[in-house]
């Protein structure tokens, strides 16, 4: 634990520039403020049920699970904490008003005092791998039961360097149950410290439904396939299969995993000689345009329900993939690349049920092709994916299992 304060002492004065750069920046003074636990507003909250979801995906899993507490538990007091400015958005959004959002705090040991003062949890649940050493340590102190739910640990984590498993094995076992989404999950809980007699597998809480799966089309005039969260050098790779192909009257929209890139694609993409228009400049899109870059945020659910299909980024360079299950949700068929490493449950699933293609870069041009011109593919794999959530939505599962904690 020594390593860890001292990363936590180095780190105070970068963290704290960092995060005042993100309130001014984004004119959200309260996460500023709750990011160090200085203020909070209102009463203090007391006896109430804290989900932690980091940011906007784990928000967005989270969501139906409470809306169903809430439909079957009306008196209990909910709290949902996430990361991001983006994710506290999407909250506000999905969520009713009577749920209250908070920035969750930095794992300074102040800092989580003062929050779990003023919130006086009686259960805190903390969604996918979210593990905060002095957060844990605390709670545990303090007699506040916590439970990791949808319980995800990925190939980075497993293999962390020596001086932070030793860590994991210190905190892991003060988890009073983990929910894992997985049996490989489940696993790499258990390599990691976790107590055997602590953990079951429940399934992937994602693939839920909910009132707020729907968005509202994005419309260009044109029809459009998606390149979803593309990551560096991943937008030539989707580009130059783009140019192979015969994509008719359709447009390639990217919506990049990190819109501050603009610059970098659109030097990566000059060789290609397409007329390309910017979504943040305003640009038009007109009867030449060949590509639309979406460099915004907060439009990719709508981007997605308003596509053919999609490309899911992330997975065409070595980065691990995204996850695949919203664009089935939103009834899109998928096609994602070889490297799903950080996704593998949701790509075997996918696979399984016949609910998205995999290829690999070379494959990607006649794929293309294919669903392009035939409606009936897009069709099956499109009808697939709604049978791939609907037999696999586990929400019931997981309030089966918690309401023992509402109380």
């Amino acid at each position: 634990m020594w390593r860890y304060k001292i990363l936590l002492l180095v780190l105070f004065i970068p963290l704290v520039l960092y995060t005042l750069w993100q309130s001014l920046r984004a004119f959200e003074f309260r996460y500023f403020l709750q990011r160090f636990a200085l203020y909070y507003s209102g009463p203090m909250a007391g006896d109430c049920i804290w989900i932690h979801a980091a940011s906007v995906g784990e928000v967005n899993a989270v969501t139906p699970l409470i809306l169903k507490i809430q439909q079957e538990n009306p008196s209990v007091k909910i709290i949902l904490s996430s990361n991001t400015i983006t994710s506290a958005r999407v909250a506000k959004t999905n969520l009713p008003e009577h749920i209250q959002h908070i920035y969750f705090p930095l794992d300074y040991t102040w800092a989580m005092n003062r929050s779990l003062r003023h919130l006086k949890p009686h259960v805190l649940f903390i969604v996918e791998t979210e593990f905060w050493p002095n957060l844990y340590l605390l709670a545990h102190k303090k007699n506040i039961p916590f439970y990791t739910i949808n319980g995800r640990i990925s190939e980075k984590t497993l293999h962390a360097k020596p001086w932070l498993k030793q860590i994991y094995a210190k905190i892991l076992p003060l988890i009073n149950y983990v929910y894992a989404r997985s049996e490989t999950d489940q696993e790499r809980f258990l390599s990691l410290g976790a107590d055997a007699g602590k953990i079951e597998t429940l399934g992937n809480i994602k693939l839920a439904l909910s009132e707020t799966t729907d968005a509202s089309p994005i419309e260009l005039g044109r029809p459009y396939v998606l390149a979803a969260s593309t990551r560096e050098d991943e937008e030539q790779i989707i580009v130059a299969s783009w140019k192979e192909c015969k994509h008719q009257n359709h447009i390639l929209v990217i919506v990049p995993r990190h819109p501050n890139r603009i610059k970098n694609i659109l030097s990566n993409l000059n060789h290609f000689d397409y007329n390309i228009a910017v979504r943040s400049k305003k640009d038009p899109v007109t009867n030449k345009t060949d590509i639309y870059i979406a460099d915004t945020i907060g439009e990719l659910k709508s981007f997605i329900a308003g596509s053919e299909f999609v490309l899911m980024g992330g997975s065409f360079v070595p980065k691990g993939g995204h996850n695949i299950l919203e664009v089935a949700q939103l009834g899109k068929a998928v096609v994602f690349g070889p490297d799903m490493r950080n996704f593998e449950d949701e790509a075997n699933l996918f696979r399984q049920f016949k609910a998205g293609i995999q290829c690999k870069k070379k494959e990607l041009s006649n794929i293309l092709e294919t669903l392009i011109s035939g409606n009936s593919k897009r069709a099956a794999l499109e009808k697939h994916a709604h049978i791939l959530i609907r037999q696999n939505n586990n929400v019931e599962k997981y309030i089966k299992h918690l309401t023992k904690y509402f109380s």
